[in-house]
């Protein structure tokens, strides 16, 4: 018996319902994939933001620790930059790091050649000998060191 154009068309149809069925179970597969894996990434995301902080904590804690125990060199770089200050080699300040007209210590001072220049260096590798050297040659590229040494040459 020869296919008529119902039973053609019904078979057809049949074929196209199954595709789509199909078509429709892989597309879900494929949306659950995705969204399994952005949980993934996000998850991922997390914890690499709190190992991110934790990595933070424990460099701020090691630093802490590494400064504590260098106290005594701290102290000795802030009074070395106080006697450069002072004497005639350097700023030609007679307080020091103490400013005696506005009656405070200059807190910028210890900040920039203590802890960015000091600092810096020692972290660096240098000796504590070729960081006050940093600092000096800091201080004698300062314009207020030039303006005061100006006439010396």
């Amino acid at each position: 018996m020869p296919d008529t154009p119902s039973s053609s068309d019904s078979g057809s149809s049949s074929r196209l319902k199954t595709t789509n069925t199909f078509l429709a179970i892989v597309i879900l597969i494929l949306l659950g994939q995705i969204a399994y894996q952005e949980m993934r990434i996000s998850s991922l995301k997390s914890d690499a933001d709190q190992a991110r902080r934790n990595l933070d904590t424990q460099v701020e804690k090691m630093a802490m620790a590494k400064l504590q125990s260098r106290r005594e060199e701290m102290v000795a770089a802030v009074a070395f930059v106080d006697d450069l200050y002072r004497s005639s080699d350097g700023l030609q300040r007679p307080g020091g790091l103490y400013n005696e007209q506005s009656k405070k210590i200059d807190a910028e001072a210890i900040g920039s050649w203590v802890l960015d220049v000091y600092m810096k260096a020692r972290i660096e590798g240098k000796s504590d000998a070729e960081a006050r050297q940093s600092i000096s040659d800091a201080i004698k590229g300062s314009d207020e060191w030039r303006s005061k040494h100006a006439q010396k040459k």
